[in-house]
């Protein structure tokens, strides 16, 4: 029988046991990946007219944050003896499994769209990974996922929508307030499933009860900006592009919307011209090289600065696995950044 893995789905999410959770999750973490920098510049915070903390998760060693949840998913799986797991994913959370599996001597069977980013497959096949593509038009990669798992019997390790998923997510949360006392007036994620809100809002909510915490998606799927101000789960409309090609998931996850929405958490969006800037302003001011999708929160920032003026306000960069030709392409055309509203 495939090992299950525990997800506690309930319709109300015991938030006090995730924030257990994220702090054993370190531990598993901690062993492979090393604490990732938390930065500020005095030039932003003039800017913005705001303290800014960035967390940059985009120097873990596959390029984003996702490592996080694949680490602590797998160290769990390992320790039952499980040696291999499969994955869905539109490159990050497949390069996060390929390297845990590395890390953790398992094979891994890693599903990804077979339009996504060259230099995203190049690095799952470098780390061992094994790709099998689909079409996103046509095909359903959790379909795909479940035939794969009835065929080797191996778990699917998915890339939010799972309880170990998002306690290995919320450390990066854990480690920033670790990194400072400094007491949050708002955060703002970077989100296309939820993971990484669910488990970074729970663990500041638990360590910080008043800060209020913001979703950052792209224009037209902006699903999570929707469900959250509504209730409920609803679609995104997709008219936007797939220029955020990390942050195309359609609706938000059942378990990851259950634990943000009793996160109380809130949705921002930005638009393309947004990220290209903010893209352009970390390469020149910061030295790092951005995805689009690892940019939108800062892009969020920037659109909506007067919403937090006077604040404290965390933003996660997510990640950093953009292909040349892309990044070019988006800082050359994202003009003049010296101010956030050019």
């Amino acid at each position: 029988m495939p090992y299950e893995i525990h997800n506690r789905v309930t319709k109300t999410p015991d938030l006090l046991a995730l924030a257990g959770d994220i702090r054993a999750a370190q531990q598993n973490i901690s062993r492979f990946a090393s604490p990732i920098p938390l930065l500020r510049t005095p030039a932003l915070n003039e800017l913005l007219g705001a303290e800014i903390y960035l967390k940059a998760e985009c120097l873990q060693p596959t390029g984003s944050f996702k490592v996080r949840g694949a680490l602590n998913t797998m160290a769990m799986l390992r320790k039952s003896d499980v040696a291999e797991v499969i994955a869905f994913s539109s490159g990050n959370h497949g390069i996060g499994v390929a390297y845990a599996g590395q890390c953790l001597g398992m094979r891994s069977t890693i599903i990804v769209p077979h339009d996504a980013p060259t230099a995203k497959i190049a690095f799952i096949h470098a780390l061992g990974g094994v790709i099998v593509t689909y079409d996103r038009q046509r095909e359903d990669r959790e379909m795909l996922a479940a035939a794969l798992q009835e065929r080797y019997g191996a778990p699917i390790v998915k890339p939010y929508d799972d309880w170990h998923t998002i306690a290995g997510q919320g450390t990066s949360g854990l480690e920033v307030m670790q990194q400072t006392g400094t007491e949050f007036d708002s955060v703002i994620v970077c989100t296309g499933g939820g993971g990484l809100m669910a488990g970074v809002g729970t663990i500041l909510k638990d360590l910080i009860p008043p800060v209020r915490l913001f979703t950052a998606e792209p224009e037209g799927w902006d699903d999570h900006r929707t469900s959250l101000a509504e209730g409920v789960r609803t679609a995104a409309t997709g008219v936007g592009s797939d220029f955020c090609d990390s942050l195309l998931a359609p609706t938000p996850g059942e378990l990851t919307f259950a634990i943000n929405l009793a996160n109380k958490v809130e949705g921002l969006s930005a638009t393309d011209t947004a990220v290209k800037k903010a893209m352009q302003w970390a390469w020149k001011q910061l030295g790092l090289r951005l995805e689009p999708s690892g940019a939108i929160g800062l892009a969020a920032l920037w659109e909506h600065r007067t919403r937090f003026e006077g604040q404290q306000v965390l933003v996660t960069l997510t990640g950093g696995n953009v292909d040349e030709d892309l990044f070019a392409a988006a800082i050359s055309s994202a003009g003049k950044t010296t101010q956030p509203n050019d």
